[in-house]
């Protein structure tokens, strides 16, 4: 018998015949993963300090495969919850790098050869669809959409993220929404309110940029040389010009 099992046997003794106030966790003598009951002589409350320092020892006592149960197990008490206060309980650095040094060793070792629960599972394109659709109805807070936009400013598309866009829409049509395309979007928007003061917010809007000049009707209008539609700058911009020469297959 070593002096880890002698230490560990005195903490698990005079746990059996003594009373606690106050905060306590329930310890098995026996280790579950070792073949240890969840009867009640097996069982002993511990102050949360004696119950990391008898899971310390149970990886000093064992070897091999049961070294490495033991191990996971002491890992899993730094993890907290609303119901174990033993995170809280103080672990010298040595300690704990001693731990992590082991943790890894063990882990990397039962995990060789197994996929990892979040890499290399494949998804089909119905999953990933549905993975879309799931995340449609979850709204960003203002805080978040705040983020986001900073997060935008000044930002330039890279030349790969460029030729990706335009490989995406190779092939679609391009111009403005066709008969069918507004009909789909009618039904959808059917039965469905606007949110309230969307109304206020796009006149204050309009009535802004009327103001500067910058409004798409106060845009002096170009001429496309392929089609002879007159538009402004944006319109122009989207749907004429050299797009308009491609659609058109003018040369």
């Amino acid at each position: 018998m070593n002096k880890y099992t002698c230490w560990y046997n005195a903490i698990t003794e005079r746990a059996r015949t003594r009373v606690i106030d106050g905060y306590t966790e329930k310890h098995h003598i026996q280790p579950r993963s070792l073949g240890g009951s969840n009867n009640k002589d097996n069982l002993v409350d511990l102050t949360a300090r004696e119950h990391f320092i008898c899971h310390w020892l149970l990886t000093k006592i064992y070897t091999g495969e049961a070294k490495s149960k033991m191990i996971y197990a002491l890992n899993g008490m730094k993890r907290s919850n609303d119901f174990a206060q033993r995170y809280e309980t103080a672990i010298t650095s040595r300690v704990y790098e001693n731990l992590k040094k082991e943790f890894s060793i063990v882990h990397s070792a039962t995990m060789k050869g197994k996929i990892p629960w979040n890499k290399g599972i494949p998804i089909t394109e119905d999953q990933r669809s549905k993975n879309r659709k799931s995340a449609l109805g979850k709204k960003h807070t203002d805080i978040a959409k705040s983020r986001i936009s900073n997060a935008q400013i000044g930002r330039k598309r890279s030349e790969e993220t460029k030729e990706k866009i335009r490989t995406a829409l190779k092939g679609k049509p391009k111009g403005p929404m066709s008969d069918e395309g507004k009909r789909i979007r009618s039904e959808s928007a059917k039965g469905k309110s606007k949110p309230t003061g969307m109304g206020t917010r796009l006149s204050a809007t309009v009535a802004a940029q009327l103001a500067a000049g910058t409004h798409y009707t106060q845009q002096p209008k170009q001429t496309c040389p392929y089609c002879g539609t007159k538009a402004g700058k944006a319109r122009y911009n989207g749907y004429h010009g050299l797009k308009c020469r491609s659609l058109l297959n003018t040369p």
